[in-house]
């Protein structure tokens, strides 16, 4: 008995020891674990406040670039408004021009005087043929194909081609008067000048928005 007494404290050292080793192992390991979970915890509330931070730039830079969208689209439209405005009160100025022109037409083309200081006395009748309107007609609308000639009081409408030779439509006095020449003339120029101040604006348009 006495011989295991030595054995049996030594044992005893030796669970003792482990028993120390295993506290120290698990305090150690508790410690190890609180402080790696607590460097995670930081870690990720550091990601979670960059994230937030990145979704706050995202929608602050969304709402910048709708509002400027926003802007540059109400720019467009009061511009083209306004051009679409000008526009209209070309087309005004335009038809006051006729319509003055248009009344001055009866005047100047039934009386003349031969000097500043004559009477006034009715103009001499003009003889207008068919192949003259044909001519007019075909450069106004830009074409060499038969284009219209009137039966009487225009100087618009569609006739036959004239056959060649001699003795053709195109030789054939036609119901035409100065004043019909003057009124298609003064109407067409309305409608030209009405499409270069359209084309212009088209033309202003484009070069702004082309600047952008």
């Amino acid at each position: 008995m006495s011989a295991l007494k030595p054995i049996a404290g030594w044992l005893l050292a030796v669970a003792l020891a482990v028993a120390g080793l295993a506290i120290n192992h698990s305090a150690g390991y508790d410690a190890g674990f609180a402080a790696a979970k607590a460097k995670g915890d930081t870690a990720l509330a550091e990601q979670g406040r960059n994230h937030e931070a990145e979704l706050r730039y995202l929608a602050e830079s969304a709402a910048i670039g709708l509002k400027k969208a926003a802007d540059d689209l109400r720019a467009e439209q009061a511009r083209g408004n306004q051009l679409a405005a000008d526009l209209g009160a070309k087309k005004d100025e335009l038809r006051a021009v006729t319509d003055k022109l248009s009344g001055e037409v009866q005047r100047v083309t039934t009386l003349y005087r031969s000097a500043l200081d004559a009477q006034l006395e009715p103009l001499p009748p003009a003889a207008f043929t068919a192949g003259f309107v044909r001519v007019w007609n075909s450069a106004l609308f830009g074409t060499t194909s038969p284009t219209a000639v009137p039966s009487s009081g225009t100087a618009t409408g569609r006739a036959d081609a004239p056959s060649a030779g001699a003795g053709t439509a195109d030789d054939l006095i036609v119901d035409i008067t100065r004043a019909d020449l003057l009124n298609n003339h003064v109407r067409n120029s309305e409608r030209f000048a009405a499409c270069r101040a359209q084309l212009h604006n088209m033309i202003e348009w484009n070069t702004k928005n082309g600047s952008k």
